[in-house]
């Protein structure tokens, strides 16, 4: 049987790629998600201290990145 040797070496190169992209894609939402969690908690007056509302925080999730 023979084998490719080139592909082979090749292969760990065309997984990692997309496996790097997606683990970093996952942090930022993970970051996200944190963010808004604890923003969610924060009391009213804190968040019109910074100007940004309850019904913002959820618009925000939402919105696409």
């Amino acid at each position: 049987m023979l084998v490719n040797l080139h592909m082979l070496v090749n292969l760990p190169l065309v997984v990692v790629g997309p496996v790097v992209a997606w683990l970093c894609r996952r942090a930022d939402q993970k970051a996200q998600l944190k963010a808004t969690d604890e923003l969610s908690e924060s009391p009213d007056d804190l968040l019109s201290d910074i100007g940004i509302s309850r019904d913002d925080i959820e618009t925000m999730r939402w919105l696409p990145s």
